[in-house]
């Protein structure tokens, strides 16, 4: 009886020993993993809470272009929430004085207000006038250094926030 109790409390206590390095294994590589898509200047956080405050911060900010003076984003231009997607996929709309460039700059607007409502919801140590203009929403260089972490780390991005606009609209 002895030594079946010996022989169980031998095994047991091996198995123990055994977990240890495997879980530390599981750890090295996460922590590489995390390493690699920019853990340091972008905690992990919560896409769902970060979807969340996503939509609300870009109705505010929709709410902001319809206020926003004339020249605010761009030189002689006026801009325009649609409120909604239109068959083109736009949803904002550019009035300009020179109607050559108009389109290219309604495109370049609606990338700002996108990535910087990202940046604004995401954790970041930066702080966020540090990663775009809080007036026109340019991205800076950090900003964009960010947002290049973030296309590593979630590879479906740009679907993902298409969705969340289009849940913004609604």
């Amino acid at each position: 009886m002895r030594l079946c109790i010996l022989f169980l409390a031998l095994v047991s206590g091996s198995l123990l020993s055994l977990t240890p390095p495997a879980q530390a294994a599981k750890r090295s590589r996460g922590a590489h993993k995390a390493a690699d898509s920019g853990y340091g200047e972008i905690p992990a956080f919560n896409w769902n809470l970060a979807a969340n405050g996503y939509v609300e911060l870009f109705k505010l900010h929709n709410t902001e272009i319809e206020s926003a003076e004339p020249n605010r984003f761009f030189p002689a231009t006026v801009a325009f929430a649609l409120g909604r997607i239109d068959e083109g996929g736009h949803f904002l709309m550019l009035k300009c004085s020179s109607p050559v460039n108009c389109g290219a700059q309604r495109d370049t607007l609606e990338d700002r207000i996108v990535y910087a409502t990202l940046l604004a919801v995401v954790r970041t140590k930066a702080p966020k006038a540090r990663l775009f203009n809080q007036r026109t929403w340019e991205l800076t260089g950090l900003g964009e250094k960010y947002m290049e972490i973030l296309r590593k780390r979630y590879p479906d991005l740009p679907a993902r926030l298409g969705r969340l606009v289009g849940a913004s609209l609604r």
